[in-house]
C-alpha cells in the first residue's frame, strides 16, 4: 500500500494549516528541536544527512511534523522533459514518474510526516519556461497520492505583475498543495513588484505554502497562504539559482539575531555598535531570560544560542498570529506588528543617536493589500465584454 493511502494518515492540508516550520540543516536540526512546538510547529531538513536524521526524530518523537527538503532547485534547471531530480553521492539523476514515485516513497520510509518534491529550478524570460512550469504541475498531477507537497522554485521575476496571473493558474490547477521558493540574489521581497505579487498569490492560491523564506511568512499567512517554512540561516531564506558544483565555502558562521521588535534579522556586531553607549535591549525568550541581545559572541555555542533565540521569537510571533480569525483580523494583527515595528525604529534611532533605516520590505508591507487575482476564465469574460 502507498504511503498517501495509509490509514490514519492526516489529511495533508491539516498538517498544513497555518503551521510555521523551520528549515535546517541536518547537523543543526539538534539544536532546534527543543525550541518547535509539537502543535503548529514542524522541520525541514536539507543536508545529505536529512532521511537519517528525519528517521531519528520521528522514532523519538512521533508527533513532531518533520520533512525533507533535497534542495534540487540549486543543482539543476528545470526541463520540460525532466522538472525534478535529485543530487546523490552517485551523481545527478533526472526523475520520470516512478523515479519520483521512489523517492517520495522512500520519504515516508524514513519518518517523513508528508512527501516533498525534488523540484529544479524554474527560471522566467527564457525560451519555454511557461511550457517548464506547466509541464512540472502536469507531472506533478499524475501522481496519485495524498501526502505529497509540490515544490515550486521559481526566478522572483514569476511574481512580477506580467507574469504572476499565470502562476497562480498554475498554482490552481495543482492537485496538491504547492510550496512555492522564490529565488534572488538577496531578499527576493525587495525587487520591484515581487511583495505585492506575492499577496496576490497567497489570496488566489488557498492551497499555498511559503516554503525558504524569512518573516515574509507572517505577510504571505496574513494573507491567506496555508502555511510557511522559515530558515535558520540567510541561505535557506531564499532560492539560489542553480551553480557549477553547488559547492560552499567553510566560512565560520556569525551570529544573527531575529530582533521581534524590528521585524528583522540582524548581525550581533550591528547591534553592539548600536548599544555601544546605551544599556543594550533584552530578551525575555526561553533562551535570552532577561539578557542583552547584544551579548552573543562568534563561539560556537554563541552561534547555536542565537539560532535558538530566532527560533523561540519566530514562534512567540507565530503565536500570536494563531490567536487570530483568518481574513481581516490577521491582516489587522499583522499591520498592527508594523506599524509597532516602524515606531521601534524611530525609538532605536533617537535612542542610539544613529539613522536607522525602514526596510524597504517593510514600508511594502505597511501599503494596501491587493485583491485576489482573477481567474483565467474571468479575464476572458472582461476582455470580451470590453471597457465599461
Amino acid at each position: 500500500m502507498r504511503a498517501g493511502t495509509r490509514a490514519g494518515t492526516e489529511r495533508i492540508d491539516e498538517l498544513l494549516r497555518d503551521r510555521l516550520l523551520i528549515m535546517v540543516n541536518d547537523r543543526s536540526a539538534i539544536n532546534v528541536l527543543p525550541y518547535v512546538p509539537v502543535r503548529r510547529g514542524g522541520l525541514v531538513l536539507t543536508g545529505a544527512a536529512a532521511p537519517a536524521r528525519c528517521r531519528k526524530i520521528r522514532n523519538a518523537l512521533p508527533e513532531t511534523v518533520v520533512v525533507m527538503d533535497h534542495g534540487s532547485h540549486t543543482h539543476r534547471v528545470a526541463t520540460p522533459e525532466a522538472p525534478f531530480g535529485l543530487m546523490s553521492d552517485r551523481g545527478w539523476r533526472d526523475l520520470d514518474l516512478s523515479g519520483l514515485e521512489e523517492i517520495l516513497d522512500g520519504q515516508r520510509t524514513n519518518g517523513a510526516s508528508y512527501a516533498v518534491t525534488p523540484t529544479c529550478f524554474i527560471p522566467v524570460d527564457e525560451a519555454g519556461s511557461a511550457q517548464v512550469l506547466a509541464a512540472t504541475i502536469a507531472q506533478a498531477n499524475q501522481l496519485r497520492r495524498v501526502d505529497t507537497v509540490v515544490v515550486l522554485p521559481c526566478s522572483w521575476r514569476w511574481l512580477r505583475r506580467c507574469s504572476v496571473s499565470l502562476l497562480a493558474e498554475q498554482v490552481r490547477a495543482c492537485r496538491h498543495p504547492v510550496a512555492l521558493i522564490m529565488q534572488s540574489d538577496g531578499d527576493p521581497l525587495e525587487r520591484n513588484q515581487v511583495a505585492e505579487g506575492l499577496r496576490q498569490l497567497c489570496r488566489s492560491c488557498p492551497r499555498l505554502v511559503l516554503w525558504r523564506t524569512d518573516l515574509a511568512a507572517f505577510d504571505a499567512m496574513a494573507h491567506g497562504a496555508l502555511g510557511a517554512a522559515v530558515g535558520v540561516s540567510a541561505v535557506l531564506r531564499h532560492g539560489v539559482a542553480p551553480q557549477p558544483g553547488n559547492g560552499g565555502g567553510g566560512h565560520k558562521p556569525h551570529p544573527v539575531v531575529l530582533v521581534r521588535r524590528l521585524l528583522r534579522y540582524h548581525r550581533v556586531a550591528t547591534l553592539q555598535d548600536w548599544f555601544a553607549h546605551i544599556d543594550p535591549w533584552t530578551c525575555d525568550c526561553a533562551i535570552c531570560k532577561g539578557a542583552a541581545l547584544t551579548r552573543f559572541s562568534d563561539r560556537d555555542a554563541d552561534v547555536i544560542a542565537a539560532l535558538q533565540h530566532s527560533v523561540c521569537e519566530l514562534y512567540a510571533l507565530h503565536e500570536d498570529l494563531d490567536a487570530t480569525l483568518a481574513g481581516d483580523e490577521r491582516i489587522g494583527w499583522w499591520r498592527q506588528q508594523l506599524a509597532d515595528a516602524w515606531e521601534y525604529h524611530r525609538l532605536l534611532a533617537t535612542q542610539t543617536g544613529t539613522e536607522v533605516s525602514f526596510p524597504k520590505v517593510l514600508q511594502s508591507w505597511r501599503r494596501q493589500s491587493p485583491v485576489a487575482l482573477p481567474r483565467a476564465e474571468e479575464r476572458r469574460g472582461q476582455n470580451r465584454s470590453g471597457p465599461s
